[in-house]
């Protein structure tokens, strides 16, 4: 059997190494893969949910109670109760959280601004333009829109 890479073979490998650099980051910068990705929901999302977090970086329920119930006991997360569900709870981070997670995103943001300007900004535009449209087509065509 020949081993034949296509395109989208070589795409997915792309966009994987891509999330590592991220989460290569995110070590670097002391904090778990996890633990990142909720503190970075948080962030950018004051009052989000648990349930928001699973849906939007697909991962398991157990994993992102388990990280968000760690914050809350390093006292870098608090949860409030959601007024729309009586037994929901929202996620804020507490002063302590965001002191540690801003400079963190901070950094990472202008060096990401450095990147567009390096790549090419309307390169880089153009690029996410057919990202999105790649993404719906592969959707659709794997069945999992």
């Amino acid at each position: 059997m020949q081993n034949h890479i296509t395109s989208i073979d070589l795409l997915a490998e792309t966009m994987m190494q891509s999330l590592q650099i991220y989460m290569k980051y995110a070590r670097k910068m002391g904090l778990a893969e996890n633990e990142y990705v909720v503190l970075y929901s948080v962030y950018h999302h004051q009052g989000c949910s648990q349930k928001d977090i699973v849906a939007d970086w697909e991962l398991p329920k157990q994993t992102v109670s388990f990280v968000c119930k760690q914050l809350v006991e390093r006292g870098w997360l608090a949860f409030v109760p959601d007024p729309n569900d009586k037994r929901g709870k929202l996620m804020n981070l507490t002063a302590d959280g965001f002191a540690v997670i801003a400079p963190i995103i901070e950094a990472q943001t202008a060096g990401e601004r450095q990147s567009a300007v390096d790549f090419g900004e309307e390169k880089l535009a153009a690029l996410v333009q057919d990202l999105i449209r790649l993404n719906k087509v592969l959707s659709k065509n794997l069945g999992v829109e």
